[in-house]
Order: structure tokens, then C-alpha cells, then sequence
């Protein structure tokens, strides 16, 4: 406040110097919002509360308009009913803006009429000019995807709702138009200021580093040479087939036990991305329901998903025409059924991530991923490379998990007789298949009826060599008119081409249109058991069922996981799918604590296993839509594991032939997470049976991970030996705080 009004002791006030207190004070407030703060439109201070399905609360705040400022003084209440869309499966989103208006109040007062009688009369006089906020709903436009709506430049947006036919869906606040307080903004100026003295820090030596590399860049060989070095020896390797143990020098990035002796009476590690302590206890159990009965769920045999109802996706009524699909020679069609694919998590307080990964060979990474207990989960065979495989780390949780919806996994080559027909059709959206229906006009005596879903070859026609999903009806479980089959819901992606294909022997006929009125699909008849002649005029009647789901959340309780004497690691390995737009969380809650804690493993985040716990219920929160939900087969390849490690890692290798005699060998071991407060890590060699320590050990730390070095040891043999085993030795004092080796390599001198 600039100003103010003065009085003398013997003044008589004025009216107009009680109004200019107030005009006085709201000059300095509005000084204040238009130079201080300087927002255009925005608001601060507001809440909102979800009252009932179609009810907000606007709780009090205010909005800045320049040098304005308006205020909700009391709550607002909002009724939404009008805005709901009509059509079910519809939704709409609202905007609700904030406006600022504002009014003279006025309030009954007495009124002096005569001075020298003093008779008053009440009268009506304006005693307060206040500025409100009022709330103005903006309407998008109803659609199954509906888009925001687009709030003008000059409007201040409070939030966002999401409207479907059952009412509100969720209220999202509109952040950007929220007014910044002193006490936010100098919270991230500070750490913006951190990273600009980290930065000049660490730029201050920049030009004695260069001119240090300066000075030995004579002393490099240029680019070129090097890579036409390396290019030779990797033709001459390739081109002599020279075996690994017959090399003066080895390397392993220690992701599969293949070159370390796992039955060594003394070994004492695991190799698994890493080499790693062993576990002093481990319990695997297979997944199961807490609550099989409950109503939020819906299992088809072993693949559970929220629970759904059908809906018709695809319909294609016949015009009066018909085929017999067991009118030509029989043949034997071979059906390989493909496998959903697997996904692995695991969380710990000693799971690490290994940055040498990029080692993988691709047809490593399915029975290495997969395999427990000796059981390789089924992969028999793989064909061709290993697409859509991807391994995400973050934090404490390695998940590893495919891209695509199904693998191919021979699980049963099987051999059907009779005539095939197939429709084709082009999946424009995402839907998990849950029946097919055909149009029967003639149903023989006798032949069963096998219906085969499957992908299509890249020229458009079914391929027997993957198929999805089968089922088989006798004769007597069919009628003419719509016959349903059944299925294995299997979610089908878009953009790709499925069919399905009916083998018979039986002297059935299936109800056709004409005249290509399906444009999206073709019909097929397979001739020589091989090849598939396609039909461009004719379509099979047909109607493609889908699951539509009843909410778009859903929480499964699963038996809980337990350990005797704790745990600092779980794992769980299951198959299923999680469409775009959909998400399967798995979270814990350790016994003793209230809340439940997601299995994500984000730095900060609140840690899952506090403790060593020795039980956790799990449970997992589907979320999606109601047309795409995840899912998650729950069979006996479902697996919760348990574990706690022991605090002594002891890795010994195969013996490997240098193809020469030396005395002196070097063993480079890069070791991570390495605290030397809490860790020791040592090498050593063996020749025979005899140990033999190092002369002379150098520590290398990595300077960007200071947690990572390099342990590179001088052995001297004595005597000359041709052949030894890399050993690696190391402890703990903490079990819940590990360190791992990424890889080891000798070099014979």
C-alpha cells in the first residue's frame, strides 16, 4: 500500500474518506498482482472434491488477471448431469474455466432523514464492491476417444474432467494455469544453481585435460588403422574357425554359466546377468488366487482377466448362399500352436543392473531369461532370430519381457483331416477374442468341427504355422443358424491380418455373402494340405465376439509369498499380455505394514521389503479400459520365487588352454556396486588344485561410476603352466548391500 488517510483530531470525516481507505488498499494489492506476480490467468488455491457420480466441489482460491485479483469466498457446487454423453461407450471431456466477475452488495442501513428531528428510515445502501469468481463449463466433443477440449488464450482453465454415460471418471487439474508460489520456484532455482556449480566445477580442469591429450595424440593410432585391424582379425578368426581355448587370452561378460564350473566343490556364486552371491535360502512356489470366487475376476481355464462380458466386433450377415466345407478331397493340415509370451520381474535389495547386457546373444536370451528348475518353459524350438525382446532396469527391478503378444513355441505339431476352408479379416483396433460364431445352413451326422484362429503371411493368406488359439465342435453340440465357438480369450493386435480356419471331414455347409460385401477379409480354401487359394467374391457369415470389461480397475489378491528368516528378493515369472494403454502392477505388502507398496524400484521410492520380511501378500492392480485389459495365465509355469542371499561368493571357472606355456598371466575382474566399507573382492588363479595368489594387485575406479572398478592382478606361476581357472573371491558384512562382477578376462604374457 502506497498510501493512506490522515484525520486531524478535531476533522470531520467525509464519506469519500472512508471510501478512499478501501480504494487505497486495493491499488496496493492490485500493484502487487500485476508487477510482483504478473500472471495473465491463473488460479491458486483451488481444490476439488468428488462428491458423487456426477457432483464436484470447487473449494475456495482465487484467480489473476493481470492486476486483478478474484476470489472464491465459499465453496461452488457443480452438477454435471447435462453434460454426460448419451451414447454408451461414448465419453466427453469438460473444461472448467475460472472467470472473474464483479458486484455491488448492498445491506439495509438507517438513514438520517431530518437533522433537526433525527427521524431515520431504513433504506437499502450499496456497502460492499467485492470481485468473484464464477465457474464456466467448456464441452468437448462425445467420442469412444474423446480429445480435450481447446481453452482460448484469453481463459483461465482450473481442470479437466472425463465424463462417460455412468458419470464422472476422473478430474485432472490443469497445472500449467496454477499460480507458482516464491517458496516452489526458489526450491527449483536452487537446484538448477546446484547443477551450474557442478557444471563449472568440473569444467575448470577441461583445458589441462586437453592439453594433456594433446600431447599423446602421436602416441595413438589414428581411427582408420584400428578398425582395419580389427576387421582382419575378426575375417581371420571367422575364416580359421580358431576355438577360444586355444587363444593366449579369454573373456567372459559372465551372463551365462557356460565357462565356469558350477559343480567345483568350492563354488559358491550364481551367474545370472552377473556373477553373483549365491542364495543361503530360496522358496518357489506357483502363483495362486486368494479369492478364486470373486466376482472382479473371470478365468478361462488358466488365464485369468477382470471380469468381462462379450460384444459382437466383427458382423457379417449371409445373403442366402452357402458352401460345403467338406465338399473336396480330404487332406491332413499340420497346426503348430503358438505360446503367449513370458515376462520375468524381479526386485531385490541386491538386484542390479549389469551394463554388459549388450553381450546377449540373441538365442540366449529365451532359455536363459526362462529357464528354473531345470524346466526351460517350454521352448522347444524358436524360429528364425528372436524378435521384440527388450530388458528394462530401473532402480532395483530388472524386468524382462517380449514385445510380441505370442512366440512361436512348438508345443504340438497336430495333424487334422479333412477339408479347409478360412475367412481372413483386418483387425483395425486392438480386442481380446473371446468366441466366433458361424452361420451354419447344413450340419452332417457325423465329422467334428475344428476352429483354428491364427496369424496371416505377409501376403495376406491364413498360415497354419501360427496359430493362436483352437476349438472343436462335435455334430451334436451344432445347429443350423449361429453356432458359437468358444475360445481362449487371445488378444489379437491392430494393424495385422488374423483368420480363422474350420477342418471337417463332416458334410457341413456355412452360410456365405457375395458380391465382396466383406471388403476387409478374403475366403480361402487350402488345397494340397499346403496351399491357400483365396476367393475375392465371397465371404463367410460370420460375427467376431470381443470382451468388453465392466470397470477399468481391477485388484486380484494372490496367496502371499514367504521366506523363513526373510527375504531381500523376489521374482515373479508369468505369461500374459499387457496391450498399449493397459498396465499390470504388482505390488507387495510386507506383514506388520498397512500400506501396499508397488513392485517399481524407482530410486526414493518407499523400499517393498523393509526388514527382511519373511511373508508379503501380493497382489496385482490391473488397469486399462474397457475394451483392452492385461492378463495373466495363472498355470503351473506361474511362479512366486523367494530369496535371501548368503554373504560369501566364491566363482571358479573352466580351465582354460592357453595353447601355450607361460609363468605370468594377468585376470582383469570388473566388479560393480562395489562398497569398500562393506566389500572385499579379490582374484586369484588355480593350476591343478593349488590356489595361487597375485604378486601385485591395481585398483582402477571407474570416473563416472565410482561404485565400479577394475581389479587387474599380476600372477607369477613359477613353474610355466598351459592351462588355469579364473577364481573369484569376495564377501559382505551386509547381505541386503551386494556387489557383483559384470566379467572377468586372462591375458598369458
Amino acid at each position: 500500500m502506497t498510501k493512506i488517510v490522515r484525520w486531524s483530531e478535531a476533522e470531520i470525516a467525509e464519506p469519500a474518506d472512508y471510501d478512499r481507505v478501501g480504494a487505497f488498499a486495493r491499488e496496493g494489492d492490485e500493484a502487487l498482482a500485476g508487477a510482483a506476480l504478473g500472471y495473465p490467468h491463473h488460479w491458486s488455491g483451488f481444490t476439488i472434491s468428488h462428491d458423487s457420480a456426477v457432483e464436484l466441489t470447487i473449494n475456495r482460491g482465487n484467480l489473476f488477471v493481470g492486476t486483478v485479483e478474484y476470489a472464491a469466498d465459499d465453496p461452488i457446487f457443480l452438477n454435471l448431469q447435462i453434460h454426460l454423453p448419451l451414447v454408451t461407450g461414448d465419453r466427453r471431456w469438460i473444461a472448467l474455466l475460472v472467470r472473474g466477475a464483479s458486484e455491488v452488495v448492498s445491506e439495509q442501513r438507517m438513514i438520517e432523514t431530518d437533522a433537526e428531528t433525527h427521524d431515520t428510515v431504513s433504506q437499502a445502501v450499496p456497502k460492499v464492491d467485492r470481485r468473484f469468481v464464477e465457474i464456466v463449463v467448456q464441452q468437448g466433443l462425445p467420442s469412444p476417444t474423446p480429445l480435450k477440449p481447446t481453452v482460448a488464450a484469453d481463459q483461465c482453465c482450473l481442470a479437466f474432467v472425463e465424463m462417460a454415460t455412468t458419470g464422472i471418471v476422473g478430474v485432472e487439474m490443469d497445472n500449467a494455469s496454477r499460480v507458482k508460489g516464491l517458496y516452489e520456484v526458489e526450491g527449483r532455482l536452487a537446484q538448477i544453481e546446484g547443477d551450474v556449480a557442478n557444471t563449472i566445477r568440473r569444467t575448470t580442469t577441461l583445458e589441462t585435460d586437453v592439453a594433456n591429450i594433446a600431447a599423446r595424440l602421436g602416441d595413438i593410432p589414428r581411427p582408420e588403422i584400428m578398425r582395419q585391424i580389427k576387421r582382419d582379425l575378426a575375417i581371420l578368426r571367422r575364416n580359421s574357425s580358431v576355438p577360444d581355448d586355444a587363444v593366449a587370452y579369454w573373456f567372459d561378460p559372465c551372463l551365462t554359466d557356460d565357462e565356469w564350473d558350477t559343480t567345483h566343490g568350492s563354488w559358491l556364486a550364481r551367474v545370472h546377468e552377473g556373477m553373483r552371491f549365491g542364495w543361503a535360502a530360496e522358496r518357489d512356489a506357483q502363483l495362486a488366487l486368494l479369492d478364486p470366487a470373486s466376482t472382479a475376476i473371470r478365468q478361462s481355464g488358466s488365464l485369468l482377466m477382470p471380469a468381462w462380458t462379450e460384444a459382437v466386433r466383427i458382423e457379417v450377415e449371409g445373403d442366402g448362399g452357402s458352401v460345403n466345407i467338406s465338399q473336396l478331397a480330404h487332406t491332413v493340415t499340420t497346426a503348430i500352436q503358438r505360446q503367449i509370451a513370458r515376462t520375468s520381474i524381479e526386485y531385490g535389495k541386491t538386484v542390479k543392473f549389469t551394463d554388459m547386457l549388450a553381450w546377449w546373444h540373441r538365442d540366449k536370451v529365451v532359455g536363459e531369461t526362462f529357464t528354473r528348475r531345470g524346466e526351460e518353459w517350454g521352448v522347444v524350438a524358436v524360429k528364425g532370430d528372436v524378435p521384440g525382446f527388450r530388458i528394462l532396469a530401473i532402480g532395483k527391478v530388472i524386468r524382462h519381457e517380449w514385445l510380441e503378444t505370442y512366440w512361436d513355441y512348438e508345443t504340438e505339431d497336430v495333424g487334422l483331416n479333412g477339408s479347409t476352408y478360412a475367412q481372413t479379416w483386418l483387425n483395425s483396433q486392438p480386442l481380446i477374442l473371446t468366441s466366433i460364431e458361424l452361420d451354419f445352413v447344413r450340419v452332417g451326422s457325423t465329422g467334428d468341427v475344428h476352429l483354428l484362429v491364427c496369424e496371416c503371411s505377409e501376403s495376406g493368406a491364413p498360415d497354419p504355422a501360427k496359430v493362436i488359439v483352437t476349438a472343436t465342435l462335435s455334430p451334436g453340440d451344432i445347429s443350423t443358424g449361429w453356432t458359437k465357438f468358444s475360445l481362449r480369450p487371445s488378444l489379437l493386435e491392430s494393424g495385422k491380418r488374423y483368420a480363422w480356419m474350420t477342418v471337417t471331414t463332416g458334410n457341413h455347409a456355412l452360410a456365405t455373402a457375395t458380391g465382396n460385401k466383406f471388403a476387409q477379409g478374403t475366403m480361402f480354401l487350402m488345397t494340397d494340405g499346403a496351399f491357400m487359394q483365396g476367393d475375392v467374391h465371397t465371404d463367410f457369415a460370420m460375427r467376431i465376439n470381443a470382451a468388453r470389461f465392466g470397470a477399468t480397475r481391477a485388484v486380484v489378491e494372490m496367496q502371499p509369498l514367504t521366506l523363513g528368516d526373510g527375504m531381500t528378493d523376489i521374482r515373479i515369472l508369468t505369461a500374459g499380455w499387457t496391450p498399449g494403454g493397459t498396465s499390470l502392477t504388482w505390488e507387495v505388502q510386507p506383514s506388520g505394514a498397512t500400506t501396499w507398496t508397488p513392485v517399481v524400484g524407482d530410486e526414493g521410492e518407499t523400499d517393498p521389503l523393509p526388514g527382511l520380511p519373511a511373508l508379503v501378500r501380493l497382489r496385482a492392480v490391473f488397469a486399462g479400459t474397457t475394451d483392452l485389459m492385461p492378463a495373466v495365465v495363472l498355470d503351473v509355469s506361474a511362479r512366486g520365487e523367494t530369496y535371501r542371499p548368503r554373504n560369501q561368493l566364491v566363482g571358479i571357472g573352466e580351465v582354460h588352454d592357453f595353447g601355450l606355456s607361460t609363468s605370468t598371466v594377468q585376470m582383469e575382474t570388473v566388479v560393480d556396486d562395489f562398497d569398500a566399507a562393506k566389500h572385499t573382492a579379490v582374484n586369484r588363479l588355480m593350476v591343478g588344485a593349488t590356489v595361487v595368489t597375485p604378486a601385485s594387485t591395481s585398483t582402477l575406479i571407474d570416473p563416472d561410476r565410482p561404485e565400479r572398478r577394475t581389479l587387474l592382478s599380476t600372477f607369477n606361476l613359477g613353474a610355466p603352466a598351459s592351462a588355469v581357472r579364473p577364481r573369484v573371491e569376495a564377501d559382505t558384512t551386509e547381505i541386503v548391500n551386494l556387489p557383483f562382477v559384470e566379467s572377468v578376462a586372462l591375458y598369458a604374457l
